[in-house]
């Protein structure tokens, strides 16, 4: 039987849509964490943010998000596969990999908050200069309202990641079902076919004609009733 979320909504439909919009989000950050790691390695200036002055603290926290969303975007391919075909072992490394992104989307979600509230340059010695040509560190400095909202709405994304998780999970548990009732349903109709045919299969062969005269037709045997006492009629 199928499975469902949100009441009405097939999880295999949930796990092609989910699958195709992470493939993109991901795909569209791992591209944008590479794109800037260019442009530290090149001590790019664009506009009023020099990367040049992100030190190897900012570099590899880039390296990291590149590999990871990268990571990410090749599952959700997996997964789109796995849900357009049927595959059980592609959604189910899907499934697997989309816990692992949750965990790190929890850590990733702990240092925001972390940058958010302390007021402390994440990255040591980057700075930037505003179009008035005053000299920032790099670090979060918003009103207590944005920073209310910043926090309501990355609670919000784990919680919707985590309920993804869930529904990717249940379409495992589906397709294993459906494994499993079309392996027993193969094997019971083998077993009544096996059946039907012991029953119809003849375990008595009659002789052939040259065995059933074999006792006439051998002289080399007698048979007693063709002896003439012996005969029908003869003492009639």
């Amino acid at each position: 039987m199928s499975k469902h979320f949100c009441c009405c909504i097939p999880v295999r439909a949930a796990v092609f849509f989910f699958s195709l919009l992470s493939l993109l989000v991901a795909g569209a950050t791992a591209a944008f964490a590479w794109f800037i790691l260019y442009e530290i390695d090149n001590d790019k200036v664009v506009g009023d943010f020099n990367f040049g002055s992100v030190n190897n603290t900012g570099k590899i926290a880039f390296i990291v998000t590149g590999a990871v969303f990268t990571l990410a975007a090749l599952i959700s391919l997996f997964g789109f596969v796995g849900a357009v075909f049927r595959k059980r072992r592609l959604v189910k490394s899907y499934s697997f990999f989309t816990w692992i992104i949750f965990l790190l989307s929890c850590a990733a979600t702990g240092f925001f908050f972390y940058a958010l509230y302390s007021g402390k340059n994440i990255f040591n010695g980057c700075q930037f200069t505003d179009s008035d040509g005053t000299v920032h560190e790099c670090k979060l400095s918003l009103p207590t309202w944005q920073k209310v909202v910043a926090t309501a709405a990355a609670v919000v994304t784990l919680f919707i990641q985590l309920y993804i998780a869930i529904v990717i999970g249940r379409y495992v548990e589906q397709l294993y079902d459906e494994h499993d009732e079309h392996s027993l349903g193969s094997y019971k109709l083998a077993k009544n076919v096996g059946a039907s045919n012991s029953t119809y299969e003849p375990t008595y062969y009659p002789p052939t004609a040259q065995d059933s005269h074999q006792g006439l037709l051998n002289q080399g045997h007698s048979y007693p009733y063709t002896d003439s006492a012996h005969a029908f009629g003869s003492h009639a």
